[in-house]
């Protein structure tokens, strides 16, 4: 009899545990940090059963209001938080920004396009409309069609400031090119799938997108230009390992901004993304880590 009830209450307890409902843990945010998250939440589930993890798009904006909201446990964001963001996020608690990668930004085109490369000044200006067609840089005679992604985007951020209006050479080149607007004509979309779709059916058009979405989610819809900052420098395809090198130079941070006083489930999933295994996973989703790999310091003197 005490044996049955023993048992009785083992399997009690295995039902409950069956069906004990998953902790939530809501991320949103950047659409070029889209699939990483989903794959590096996939990962993160593997060892920690007891926890679901839901990753939403919508552009770097998006995900920072809903954290200031409180919609959302963690906002990932292709860019720094600006100032008046950063004012409306302390007044609802302590805040923490982690670097989880850098990503390369890529220029794309129709597979069929000709073009094969760009400097910066080329960028500008066709994005500015100061170039129009195609066979001013290298292309066929035919109009450029533009397409850009929304405004709540952090690449169209990085794009506009960096690229448009110049930064990449320096504060004064940045200030003279302040005014620096995009095209009136440029097709708008609201997200990177939206944006390959468009090129892949438009053979003029041109747009840019992390390189993550770009050489992974859509290499089968889009062509990724090399890029150069001058005319006469050399021209890098965009990649993991020239990001690494620091040798393609149209790369970024990418942040995962949250509150510090909302629970242990937030600590342990950033604490997942700054390890050594979070950081492995970032770059088997096609981005490169943020931090320096791990390293084992040998005490022989002769190998320091």
């Amino acid at each position: 009899m005490k044996n049955l009830i023993i048992l009785c209450y083992i399997l009690i307890t295995m039902a409950f545990s069956a069906c004990k409902e998953k902790q939530s843990l809501k991320i949103a945010g950047s659409e070029t940090m889209n699939a990483m998250m989903r794959y590096l939440g996939s990962e993160y589930e593997k060892v920690n059963s007891d926890i679901r993890v839901t990753v939403e798009g919508g552009g770097s904006e998006t995900g920072i209001d809903k954290l200031r909201k409180g919609e959302i446990d963690i906002a990932v964001s292709s860019r720094d938080l600006n100032q008046s963001e950063f004012d409306d996020l302390r007044k609802t608690g302590n805040l923490e920004k982690v670097r989880v990668a850098y990503d390369g930004v890529a220029l794309v085109v129709n597979l069929k396009n000709p073009a094969t490369k760009l400097h910066l000044e080329q960028v500008s200006d066709i994005f500015s409309g100061k170039i129009q067609n195609w066979k001013e840089v290298g292309g066929q005679d035919a109009p450029i069609q533009i397409v850009i992604r929304n405004d709540k985007s952090g690449t169209q951020d990085y794009f506009e400031n960096h690229i448009l209006r110049k930064k990449d050479f320096g504060i004064p080149e940045f200030e003279k090119n302040k005014s620096n607007k995009i095209v009136s004509t440029a097709k708008i979309v609201k997200d990177n799938s939206e944006l390959a779709n468009f090129v892949e059916s438009n053979p003029n058009a041109i747009g840019y997108m992390g390189m993550g979405s770009a050489i992974i989610d859509n290499k089968t819809k889009v062509k990724s230009l090399d890029y150069a900052r001058k005319a006469n420098d050399p021209y890098v395809t965009p990649s993991i390992r020239s990001v690494y090198d620091r040798k393609y130079r149209l790369a970024r941070e990418l942040f995962a901004i949250y509150k510090t006083d909302q629970g242990d489930k937030i600590d342990a999933f950033i604490t997942f993304l700054t390890s050594e295994k979070g950081q492995e996973s970032v770059i088997r989703s096609g981005y490169l880590r943020a931090s320096m790999p791990e390293v084992e310091v040998s005490a022989d003197p002769n190998h320091l």
